[in-house]
């Protein structure tokens, strides 16, 4: 079992300060909180979401990202971010949101192209053959760097939205 605090804790402003805006004055008319949770096997078979400081190999982080909007009108342009750690894999398939989104996962996906891009599930990367031509095959969790969810529609005054997401600690 190894500490993994740290850099939980670091990547708490990254998502707090990724919180988009149309505009930048809007921007006190949105607050943030952050939370994580252990997913771990449920006696009944399901699963339950814990609290602990530390995690083990294996073990499943889920993060929780809530955004409400504290003005009296509705709030467009919102863009969600997140990082996924450094020692951990994105769990695809286990992210959620309660408003309407378009979910997108960051990686390095065309080595032919300085940076990373941004991508919608299912995602490709482009990689080089033995024989040098280039081919397309599925993005793997590990490559994942971050997470964002682009809002589609204004968050009204007044209401929250609730995404979440899933890593495993290598």
């Amino acid at each position: 079992m190894f500490n993994y605090l740290p850099r939980i804790t670091r990547i708490i402003p990254a998502v707090i300060a990724s919180s988009l805006l149309g505009a930048a004055a809007q921007a006190d008319a949105l607050t943030s909180n952050f939370s994580y949770r252990i997913v771990q096997p449920a006696a009944d078979g399901g699963e339950e979401l814990i609290e602990r400081s530390s995690v083990r190999p294996g073990e499943v982080i889920q993060y929780r990202i809530r955004h409400e909007n504290v003005s009296d009108e509705g709030l467009s342009g919102i863009v969600v971010m997140a990082r996924v750690p450094q020692g951990a894999s994105m769990t695809f398939g286990a992210q959620s949101t309660s408003v309407p989104a378009v979910f997108e996962v960051q990686a390095e996906m065309d080595p032919e192209q300085d940076g990373l891009e941004w991508s919608s599930l299912p995602a490709m990367r482009r990689v080089a053959g033995a024989d040098g031509r280039m081919t397309q095959e599925p993005l793997p969790e590990s490559e994942v760097t971050a997470v964002r969810w682009v809002l589609t529609e204004p968050l009204p005054a007044g209401e929250s939205a609730l995404n979440t997401y899933r890593v495993r600690v290598n």
